[in-house]
């Protein structure tokens, strides 16, 4: 019920959970890891739809909320694996591409389970084409060869759905 509400504000009186943003998403990312699937599921969207309708004012809350959602896609079923990565996609979308940048590099390319990456790469190449490549390579250098080398390693993946 909790969650429905904060997904109804989020749709209807966004502005209500300014104020508080980085405690609701705290909670509703803590959901994320419930024991009962749909709550779980539930919770997922309800994230995708604070990143839809707050956009950049979640870009505090990046980091966290990509690593679980990621981590669901590794150890979850099918149907919570497309919740995740439909979320990670408006997530793509909404917030800050360098703060999306940085949170899919920290937590999926480097991930053990294949279709953590997999989703990962996904969603780190729809964030690359928002940036451009000419903005992305005139960066600072040491910035360039990490983000260079991060992609190597990515198209040498064994999952060829990675590469």
């Amino acid at each position: 019920k909790g969650l429905h509400s904060i997904r109804c504000l989020a749709l209807c009186h966004s502005e209500v959970l300014l104020c508080r943003l980085h405690d609701v998403s705290l909670a509703v990312t803590t959901e994320v890891n419930n024991l009962r699937s749909k709550v779980s599921r539930f919770a997922i969207f309800t994230l995708g739809e604070l990143f839809r309708t707050m956009k950049q004012h979640m870009d505090h809350e990046v980091d966290e909320v990509a690593q679980v959602l990621l981590q669901k896609m590794g150890d979850s079923s099918e149907f919570i694996q497309k919740a995740a990565n439909q979320s990670l996609g408006i997530m793509s979308g909404s917030v800050t591409p360098a703060r999306a940048m940085t949170a899919l590099l920290a937590s999926g390319v480097q991930h053990p389970n294949a279709l953590v990456r997999q989703c990962a790469a996904r969603h780190l190449l729809t964030v690359l084409e928002q940036i451009g490549a000419k903005k992305l390579l005139s960066g600072k250098r040491v910035v360039t060869d990490l983000l260079v080398g991060t992609l190597v390693k990515l198209a040498q993946d064994s999952h060829p759905d990675t590469r």
